[in-house]
């Protein structure tokens, strides 16, 4: 009988701790339908992952520790649900290659984290875009490695180095994030080890901050992270600050993030509006991308950029989306959007690009689990 006590005793003590954590497994899957055409190269068709929201898996684990204070893990990995591989980024093996934490997080005192995380920078930038950096009309189109000069100086141009870039996540991180009772005010520091690495393998030595203020309808922000282990072991600064404000009727961003390397540079700006229409809403944004360097045809070779969806809400879950975008190169730019004819900035190449225009349209469906 004393056995049976203790088996029931035992029992309940498990139930109990078990009471306390919790876990949660959810995710997207996004596909669409795109075609990019390319100037005089001509277009492509394929079907694409994650143009509305990213395709991904996400697994959490919160354990409630007392007093306020709570042990989390948060592992968050790409699918490209078009082909049903798992993780889209370098190195290979990378299957939580979106963000892989372990943090210990208190209610008053703000949260202490370990791990593969977001840079300050992304999480602004993505912020205030309409596009959340997504899609055709991403924010993030202007982030080519081999078309922005301060970024191909600082990184390379192969693409396994632009997988492992540090103006989208880095590796072995430690984050410290203010707590949400501070009135409106937000932000982080992170601060990464190289652990004597390269950028191209994941290995980022570097530091930054996010600082920003939400309420009355405002949300202010503005980042920095630098990166200290670029070529050469320069020191390459990514740098961005925005504001939205939401009118109710419709809500207006505007932002801009720079990329400085050495004396070349790339200064993005964005304006956008996310409009609320029947049971979804319109977006709307226009980028341009200003670059300067050691030479004037440098100076010379800007982009603009402009982009419209409709995204129509099924459910909480589920939406239909479409999406246009059209980018125009000035001097011998070669800006392009995803998924059309490889482009070349080499003058000789059959497949030269500069100052053409680039322009897609896509049309998906998402559903989030």
């Amino acid at each position: 009988m004393k056995s049976l006590y203790a088996a029931v005793g035992l029992a309940a003590g498990c139930a109990s701790a078990m009471a306390q954590s919790s876990i949660t497994i959810g995710g997207t899957v996004d596909v669409a339908g795109r075609q990019v055409r390319n100037g005089s190269l001509g277009s492509i068709k394929s079907e694409v992952s994650g143009s509305n929201a990213t395709s991904k898996l996400v697994l959490r684990v919160n354990e409630d520790l007392g007093d306020g204070l709570s042990a989390n893990v948060y592992l968050d990995g790409t699918i490209l649900a078009d082909t049903g591989i798992a993780g889209a980024s370098a190195p290979s093996g990378q299957f939580w290659d979106r963000r892989s934490t372990v943090s210990l997080a208190h209610a008053r005192f703000g949260e202490f984290r370990l791990g593969r995380d977001w840079v300050p920078t992304h999480l602004v930038w993505s912020a205030f875009d309409p596009f959340i950096t997504l899609g055709i009309a991403s924010a993030n189109t202007f982030r080519s490695f081999t078309a922005s000069r301060a970024l191909g100086q600082a990184f390379g141009t192969l693409p396994e180095t632009q997988a492992a870039n540090p103006t989208l996540r880095v590796s072995n991180a430690i984050e410290y994030w203010l707590p949400a009772n501070l009135g409106g005010v937000y932000g982080n520091v992170i601060v990464t080890a190289g652990e004597g690495g390269t950028t191209a393998a994941g290995g980022t030595k570097g530091d930054g901050f996010r600082l920003g203020w939400a309420g009355a309808g405002f949300n202010v922000a503005a980042a920095q992270f630098t990166t200290r282990n670029a070529t050469g072991n320069q020191r390459f600064k990514d740098q961005v600050a925005g504001i939205s404000y939401d009118l109710g009727f419709a809500k207006f961003d505007v932002q801009q993030r720079r990329w400085v390397f050495g004396v070349d540079r790339t200064v993005n700006t964005q304006v956008g509006a996310l409009i609320p229409v029947g049971v979804g809403f319109v977006k709307l944004t226009w980028i341009r991308a200003d670059q300067s360097g050691a030479t004037a045809a440098q100076n010379a070779n800007d982009a603009n950029l402009i982009g419209a969806g409709y995204v129509y809400n099924l459910s909480k879950r589920t939406a239909l989306y479409a999406h246009v975008s059209r980018i125009d190169n000035k001097g011998a730019a070669i800006f392009a959007i995803p998924g059309g004819p490889a482009v070349s900035a080499t003058a000789s190449a059959a497949n030269y690009f500069g100052g053409q225009k680039s322009s897609a349209y896509e049309l998906g469906l998402r559903h989030d689990f």
